[in-house]
């Protein structure tokens, strides 16, 4: 099998010819990632090109807006404030009720970037966003054929946007916690307003013949332990029913990468036509036994992970090792199951314990992969 037949097997819930090993986040298909990667990278690169199963990833061009309308083009300002060892990206948006306005502050040093304000704070900002014209955009998915030009043994993804994850990235999580005790009719009015306008970039990315694999996140902000399970079957698995229906249609597939505590969630992923679920996290990050939800849903969903990305990076190498025996033995059996850490490689150069940790999962994956 090519590394596309064996990924699609799995993702089907079929037997391969052996188990699909992927490294999530290490990028090479991406010569701008490999390149400014540094020296200490080099052997994992090396070991996953040799190795491994490669998935690359595309985005869609033109989806941008954060309310996913082209209607912002014309009236979002861009500012950049410089705060010391910090740049502070200002978005704002002057729409017909009133200006609305994003912080994203992007380190000049080492720390990751992050949001400090978003751009709905009250119910009076849920009006503005509500007051700007759906002018629907102009997907361009010219980029995810490129790279399936390039790359077409291999499985390569489209990521897709995802409505109630929008309408979360508009208010954060704190903010969203607010909102879903003392004004939840308005998250729903938001999550309805995003749901058609997802559903009519899918549409468009289905009439392009974008396929057969989508991905998209699973709005682990809203998933257990930041809520309950019921809020995530509330607000969360609704706009996936649709989402999934439309993809199934064209014989399609939906990946969904979801962190938390989802382990009371498992049948209702399957129940909504989830096909693919990432990255299962064992505790004590998460709460999923692996061979647990391979005899629950391991005939409808495939499962992808679940070797903990703080074990890979600071664990005894034979204990990853041991990790690694028992992930395979919980989930290869009978196929629909992808070797995968639970996130990527996050920090600017590896240690020799990380490095060897990494490489210890590959060769141990290589050794019990086949089928």
């Amino acid at each position: 099998m090519t590394s596309k037949e064996r990924v699609l097997a799995a993702m089907r819930r079929e037997q391969p010819d052996r188990m699909p090993i992927h490294i999530r986040g290490v990028r090479v298909w991406d010569s701008d990632w490999v390149a400014t990667r540094d020296i200490s990278y080099r052997p994992l690169i090396d070991a996953v090109i040799e190795h491994c199963d490669v998935i690359p990833v595309a985005g869609v061009g033109g989806i941008e807006s954060p309310l996913l309308t082209t209607a912002t083009e014309e009236i979002t300002e861009l500012r950049v404030i410089d705060a010391g060892e910090w740049d502070i990206h200002r978005a704002v948006i002057h729409t017909p009720k009133g200006d609305l306005s994003q912080d994203y502050w992007q380190s000049k040093t080492r720390d990751l970037p992050m949001v400090r304000k978003y751009f709905v704070q009250n119910p009076e900002h849920v009006e503005r966003v509500l007051s700007v014209p759906y002018l629907p955009p102009r997907p361009d998915p010219s980029g995810y054929f490129e790279l399936r030009d390039q790359w077409p043994d291999h499985l390569v993804i489209c990521g897709c946007p995802q409505a109630a994850e929008m309408v979360h990235d508009l208010l954060g999580t704190e903010n969203f916690g607010f909102f879903w005790a003392e004004h939840r009719s308005l998250l729903f009015q938001l999550r309805e307003a995003f749901q058609e306008r997802v559903m009519a970039v899918l549409e468009v990315l289905l009439t392009a013949g974008v396929g057969p694999v989508f991905g998209t996140n699973g709005v682990e902000q809203v998933a257990p332990p930041i809520h309950s399970p019921q809020t995530y079957r509330e607000f969360v698995l609704p706009t996936f029913r649709d989402y999934c229906a439309r993809i199934h249609a064209r014989g399609g597939l939906l990946h969904v990468h979801c962190h938390n505590k989802v382990n009371a969630l498992l049948e209702d992923f399957a129940a909504v036509g989830w096909d693919v679920l990432h990255p299962l996290e064992p505790p004590l990050m998460g709460d999923v036994d692996l061979a647990d939800a391979k005899r629950r849903v391991g005939g409808e969903l495939c499962l992808e992970g679940n070797i903990q990305i703080g074990e890979l990076y600071a664990a005894p190498t034979d204990q990853v090792v041991t990790l690694v025996e028992d992930a395979i033995a919980a989930g290869k059996p009978g196929g629909g199951f992808i070797l995968c850490p639970t996130a990527s490689p996050h920090t600017p150069t590896l240690s020799h314990l990380t490095v060897n940790n990494y490489l210890a999962m590959i060769k141990t994956a290589a050794r019990l992969r086949d089928y």
